[in-house]
């Protein structure tokens, strides 16, 4: 992945441009993470299917402020991406607060029970889960993730 630090004029914070996708879903903002071809716009398309709102696909600009990270899009949004597709203009649900930061891979993460992991960007702490956005059950899995308490 690759990201890039970036200004807003004299005395604003810096924030940083990173290779992701973020939607608002669920009343809940996620940034979604993962090397080109892992299947980010794929997981998107099927959140938008199930309600979500973009925020930003392939680059997001990330800025850190009191209420946590801020997800934007780094120029005009509602621009998606669907490889072997073309370029779509969806409707764009602007800037949104993070809550979840989604790692993307093929095999959803591994272990039976894994433990609670957590991720650090912009020095703002956020916990993280591994998903593989290829399987049927990606978006349910990221529901019951964002909805329901975790015990073990």
């Amino acid at each position: 992945m690759t990201a890039q630090a970036r200004g807003r004029g004299a005395g604003a914070s810096a924030g940083l441009v990173i290779h992701a996708s973020s939607v608002r879903w669920l009343e809940r903002g996620l940034l979604i993470r993962g090397r080109s071809g892992t299947g980010k716009s794929e997981l998107v398309v099927r959140l938008l299917e199930a309600g979500a709102r973009l925020v930003a696909d392939d680059l997001v600009l990330l800025e850190p402020g009191p209420a946590g990270l801020r997800a934007s899009p780094p120029r005009g949004g509602g621009l998606l991406e669907m490889r072997g597709a073309g370029i779509f203009n969806v409707a764009a649900g602007g800037a949104t607060g993070i809550d979840l930061v989604v790692e993307l891979r093929r095999d959803g993460g591994g272990s039976r029970l894994p433990e609670f992991a957590r991720t650090t960007i912009c020095g703002v702490e956020l916990p993280q889960v591994a998903v593989d956005p290829f399987r049927a059950s990606a978006v349910a899995r990221l529901r019951l993730i964002l909805h329901a308490t975790r015990i073990a």
